[in-house]
């Protein structure tokens, strides 16, 4: 353990691992501009340090652009657990704290800041190209609609059910900022026709393009993104086709020397990956040393959780779901255990820790890929709409192919549509632990949270169960756009969760 503090005295003062989470919005640091401009700029705020622009000495150490929401939003739910408060971040998400959720505080903001802000980055980019700039456009036209799938989940129910509900408001890169001014939150079923709109707009933009790398949105991630939009709208011969289409071309991973030795580090590594971001040395995510995914997620890597022992762990009752003859089991640890190698040297991990995220070198450089879209998620989206359009058989057949690549004695004894997807959702709780999907899975599925459970390894004070629906599962939005926003009033809000 001695070289794990050595490494941490060296490289950061003890200001910098103190600062509270639960800082309160400070009008003054929060400017509602967007200064992305440009292509390069719209991806390069998916992975940006300061999106709220607190500055240097006060960033938020959660603040390190779309994969703080990715991993925020795992712990709301129910199969990823942090044993230890350490330096303070994340436990309160894993708590679903009042620091968390209340109107007032800066991790509330976060949210809305960061999509409203990418979606802006995608207005600019429209803004400042024509009709004869179609690659251009369809790009941002693509991230626009990200931008809106995660807004549309994040602020209320999912669609079915919920199309009259209250949303978010709409911004193009037409709004005045009169119009801004007074901008009223919309139905969830017309954020999604926005959302369709601009999907198709992009497929069609892109048409023949072919990106450099998959750092850039091309057309199989516009299809991926219509997979999703359309399982989510339960438009399954739609789901179906695009899912199908999305896939196209990309290589499943069905190796243990694939999915469990590479470790999520090297995009070229994962030959399913359709859409990533590369993070190189000078990034400041990866300058700043800790104020990243990596540091906050990873076992081994030098970070946050090997520096306070906040581990990010999978829920016992999920790794109990996990047969042993499944390769994926191997991205948890099975029993306590020392770590030997990477950069902090040796490491005691806990039962449960993760392993699916590894380091990037031995200097202590969180410099790992980070990856928004693969291709597993399209096989199984496909698989969904496959058994929710009447499929039985083929969705079966099909379920059982992909998951023989990773358990090769897996039969699927589910012979009902419900049954199915449930199966399917067993499935996409393990393949995608830690990659954003699960909260927004529940809510889609209109599942319960369970954390009581004989055996459940979640602390005492985040032991807490929600019905299907609860309000805990809508984010406030924030004071400040209530205060900036004259459409938006106090009664306008969500409701505040009882915890």
């Amino acid at each position: 353990m001695t070289v794990v503090i050595v490494l941490f005295v060296a490289g950061c003062s003890d200001s910098f691992f103190t600062s509270d989470p639960g800082d309160v919005v400070n009008g003054d640091y929060l400017e509602e501009v967007g200064p992305a401009a440009g292509l390069n700029g719209m991806y390069a705020y998916m992975y940006k340090l300061d999106t709220m622009e607190q500055g240097e000495e006060d960033v938020m150490h959660y603040d390190y652009g779309y994969m703080h929401t990715v991993l925020a939003s795992e712990l709301w739910g129910q199969d990823m657990v942090q044993y230890s408060a350490g330096y303070n971040w994340y436990y309160g998400e894993c708590q679903i704290a009042i620091t968390t959720r209340g109107y007032q505080y800066l991790a509330c903001y976060f949210h809305w800041n960061f999509f409203f802000r990418l979606a802006k980055c995608a207005n600019d980019v429209l803004n400042s190209c024509t009709e004869e700039d179609p690659e251009m456009r369809g790009q941002a036209l693509a991230m626009r609609a990200f931008a809106y799938l995660h807004l549309v989940q994040l602020y209320q129910f999912t669609y079915k059910g919920h199309e009259n509900a209250p949303a978010v408001p709409l911004v193009y890169e037409t709004s005045t900022s009169e119009e801004l001014a007074n901008n009223p939150r919309v139905t969830v079923s017309r954020v999604y026709e926005q959302i369709e709109e601009d999907l198709l707009n992009a497929y069609d933009n892109l048409q023949g393009f072919y990106r450099k790398d998959i750092t850039v949105i091309d057309q199989s991630v516009v299809c991926g993104l219509l997979a999703r939009m359309y399982l989510l709208k339960e438009e399954w011969t739609k789901a179906e086709q695009y899912a199908i289409e999305a896939r196209s071309g990309y290589t499943q991973l069905d190796s243990k020397e694939q999915l469990i030795d590479e470790g999520y580090v090297d995009m070229d590594k994962h030959p399913s990956w359709m859409w990533t971001s590369y993070i190189t040395l000078d990034a400041p995510i990866v300058e700043s040393g800790i104020i990243n995914y990596i540091g906050h997620i990873s076992s081994t890597a030098y970070g946050y959780v090997t520096a306070g022992g906040m581990f990010k762990n999978i829920s016992s009752e999920l790794y109990d779901k996990i047969p042993d003859t499944d390769i994926r089991k191997g991205w948890w640890c099975s029993e306590d255990m020392t770590y030997i190698g990477g950069p902090v040297g040796e490491i005691d991990l806990p039962k449960y820790a993760n392993l699916k995220y590894g380091w990037y070198n031995l200097g202590g450089n969180n410099c790992n890929d980070y990856c928004y879209m693969r291709a597993e998620e399209m096989w199984l989206i496909e698989i969904e709409a496959k058994a929710m359009g009447g499929n039985i058989p083929g969705a079966k057949e099909a379920l059982e192919e992909f998951v023989r690549t990773r358990q090769p004695n897996y039969r699927c004894e589910a012979n009902t549509a419900e049954e199915i997807r449930d199966a399917i959702w067993l499935q996409r709780r393990i393949e995608f632990w830690g990659e954003g999907l699960a909260f927004f899975d529940l809510k889609r599925l209109k599942k319960l949270i369970i954390r009581r459970y004989e055996g459940s390894n979640h602390n005492d004070d985040a032991l807490y169960d929600f019905p299907a629906e609860d309000d805990v599962f809508n984010l406030l939005i924030p004071r400040k756009e209530i205060q900036d926003n004259n459409g938006i009033s106090e009664q306008d809000n969500n409701p505040i969760p009882k915890i």
